[in-house]
């Protein structure tokens, strides 16, 4: 079982490119309904200025316990200077955002009263961003990106993310295989090719396929699959509110479905900028893109419980993981070699001591068994490496295996003892131990004095190899010989 947690992580930097404006509360008190005309009368009791837009990104990030550098234009007015005296409150780095007093920085107010919005009125000018900002991005680029981990590009098509600039910033990344994930506006994707991730809510992907509704599972992954393909997008992964979030691969035509946490709903302001943070924050951390899903649908439920564009901050996160959810959504045995990678650097990281064992395993008996427990007292993570079909074919011959590797991996997944389960295609586990990294190998005795695949390696990178007793009498080759001789 993965024992995931977020970090508070000082040593990554997010860029955060995008539409910053200011959200202004009004909070007041309505009694009563004016005699001019049939509109309440709101008393306002305090007013509360905080950064939106792309700026609310940058909360999340920071309140993910990472650090954030912004890119914009925005206009030399009041407000404007207000948006960067928050920016440096909330110790985000505004060393790039460029002034044009040609532009307008957007204010966006807000009416409420008894946590509900009566009004919103919006003061903006929206004008595609000038060629000043390109060539400052070009100009800047090797300092704008200098420790980056990932971009996030937050679109609100207020006019800073145009076609010219968002391509700009991906292409800038790409040189430098920076991961660039984008929250999307309108229907035109072609300014994302070559992004990561693109985060449209399921109002959102339907208009960018010029679909009138996607309605059924299908619809949805193949819309999706086809905005993938047609504009060199990596992942879509699709928000869809109370069903949660669906991950689709321009690579495969197949979705991962991380359904929605059941929590109040209160306010659901923001919940898309949290999806994206959490996400970037978390491909930064090194996560598999399997658990930086399941770490946003968290972040994402903890957020629409408050008022307002709120965060969700790492002990929240890490609480509700711990007390409701890790056992549910974090148990996942059955591992890619791209996953087990991440879990094992995980679970080493956190000072757990990875433990590795593998074998075909095609008809498990009580010997397999022993070993296993005997393997799993060596450490705290144990990790079953098991021989592909043609793997085995190729070793044992083409009348084995007897039971496929699906069903294999199945019957040790239910193994308590056992924490991890992985394919792996070569004869030997060699890559697969070079790229896991275990703190021990496990080997029966009947290897001592042979070559062991992945015992150099490991020993020379600090790791050891331990050798266990086996069960006399056990194995799936002498099972075989005796059923064939009892059915002659």
């Amino acid at each position: 079982m993965i024992d995931f947690k977020m970090e508070n992580r000082s040593d990554i930097k997010i860029l955060v490119a995008g539409d910053f404006m200011i959200d202004k509360y009004l909070y007041s008190k309505v009694s009563r309904i004016s005699p001019e005309a049939p509109v309440p009368v709101a008393t306002v009791s305090h007013v509360e200025q905080k950064v939106g837009g792309a700026g609310n990104v940058a909360l999340n990030i920071k309140a993910l316990g990472s650090n954030v550098r912004v890119l914009t234009c925005i206009g030399t007015d009041n407000v404007g200077d207000q948006l960067i005296d928050k920016m440096k409150e909330a110790e985000v780095d505004t060393d790039f955002i460029y002034r044009d007093n040609s532009r307008k920085t957007s204010i966006k107010t807000r009416v409420v009263a008894q946590n509900q919005q009566l009004l919103r009125y919006d003061e903006e000018l929206v004008t595609d961003v000038g060629n000043e900002f390109s060539d400052y991005i070009k100009e800047k680029s090797d300092s704008i990106f200098n420790g980056v981990c990932a971009v996030i590009l937050s679109d609100y098509g207020k006019g800073i993310l145009t076609k010219n600039i968002a391509q700009e910033i991906i292409t800038q990344a790409q040189k430098r295989k920076i991961p660039v994930l984008v929250d999307p506006k309108g229907n035109d994707y072609t300014k994302y090719s070559g992004a990561t991730i693109c985060t449209p809510n399921l109002k959102e992907l339907t208009e960018a396929v010029n679909a009138k509704s996607l309605k059924t599972e299908n619809e949805i992954l193949n819309s999706a699959y086809r905005l993938c393909n047609e504009n060199n997008i990596q992942y879509i992964l699709a928000t869809r509110s109370e069903k949660g979030m669906s991950l689709i691969c321009k690579d495969k035509l197949e979705k991962s479905d991380f359904p929605a946490i059941a929590k109040e709903v209160c306010d659901v302001t923001g919940a898309g900028d949290t999806v994206i943070s959490a996400m970037a924050v978390g491909i930064s951390l090194g996560y598999s893109l399997d658990i930086c899903c399941k770490i946003a649908n968290i972040a994402a439920s903890i957020v629409v419980s408050k008022f307002g564009a709120e965060t969700a901050s790492v002990d929240e996160i890490n609480d509700t993981i711990s007390s409701y959810y890790h056992k549910e959504l974090f148990r996942k045995k059955i591992c890619t070699q791209e996953e087990i990678v991440s879990y094992a650097h995980q679970n080493k990281e956190s000072g757990k001591k990875v433990v590795f064992t593998n074998g075909c395993f095609d008809l498990v008996h009580a010997g397999h068994i022993s070993s296993f427990r005997q393997a799993r007292s060596f450490g705290d993570i144990l990790i079953v490496g098991v021989n592909s079909d043609e793997s085995i074919r190729r070793i044992k011959g083409d009348t084995r295996p007897i039971v496929s590797l699906e069903n294999r991996m199945k019957l040790l997944e239910s193994l308590e003892m056992i924490d991890y389960v992985v394919p792996f295609y070569e004869d030997t586990p060699q890559k697969l131990i070079e790229a896991i990294k275990p703190n021990v190998l496990v080997k029966g005795k009947d290897w001592e004095g042979k070559t062991v695949a992945g015992a150099d390696f490991l020993k020379e990178n600090g790791g050891e190899v331990k050798f266990i007793d086996l069960e006399k009498g056990l194995s799936t080759t002498s099972i075989i010989e005796k059923i064939l001789a009892t059915n002659k």
